[in-house]
């Protein structure tokens, strides 16, 4: 799946902004509302303009969690980002969800551990390889298995999201694994659970926002489709 009607994208986007019709809390006026119609539809947006629903959904979540005054700059960020057509971004929620393991607080070893066998799961499918069934269930049970408190829970539910994540999307449910990730970007979020919580969960969006223009900024532009 390639990146395309990017012009569109960016002229949709402006016009948007421009009008301050960009806001949290309305599917008319939120991240994936405003690029498909004022409805949840990120189907439409993978259709129309080549962005995977699982980006969508990662994108959506960080812009509900941002403060008020920061979340129309990000939705305007979103195209730069992009840049042009032709851009492969099928590989960006698997690198993003990577990225956000490791960046989970500090968690005892034994559940470091579990963490990072779903780490290397997400690396593979981000290199665009397999994930073999044997390393899957082994990652899937430590996750399941494993227990602690504070920081550790919210860590392993992270992992368990994107382990649900790979899950759906190997049993090629789209929607799921778009909502899993969401999922998994929030409680990773969460994770960075603090004595100042607002602070700190506002932070890790921040740190989640830049992440992700990033990553789709470096992906590769090419000619063919995988």
């Amino acid at each position: 799946m390639l990146t395309k009607n990017f012009r569109q994208l960016k002229k949709e986007v402006a016009a948007h902004v421009k009008a301050d019709a960009v806001a949290k809390g309305s599917y008319k006026t939120c991240f994936i509302g405003c690029l498909s119609g004022g409805v949840n539809n990120p189907k439409y947006i993978e259709q129309e303009y080549g962005i995977p629903r699982i980006i969508s959904r990662i994108a959506e979540s960080i812009f509900e969690a941002l403060p008020w005054s920061e979340a129309p700059s990000f939705f305007a960020a979103f195209p730069e980002s992009i840049g042009c057509d032709g851009k492969d971004l099928s590989r960006v929620g698997w690198q993003f969800l990577a990225a956000e393991l490791r960046a989970l607080p500090t968690v005892p070893a034994s559940v470091q551990a579990v963490i990072d066998l779903v780490i290397q799961g997400m690396d593979l499918l981000a290199e665009g390889k397999e994930w073999s069934s044997e390393a899957f269930e082994t990652a899937d049970a430590a996750v399941r298995a494993a227990r602690g408190i504070g920081a550790a829970v919210r860590a392993v539910r992270a992992a368990r999201d994107a382990v649900d994540a790979a899950k759906a999307a190997r049993d090629t449910r789209d929607t799921m694994a778009a909502w899993a990730a969401a999922s998994a970007a929030e409680k990773a979020a969460w994770a960075a659970y603090s004595a100042d919580v607002y602070n700190a969960v506002i932070a890790t969006r921040r740190r989640q926002r830049d992440t992700l223009l990033q990553l789709i900024k470096e992906a590769p532009v090419t000619t063919q489709e995988n």
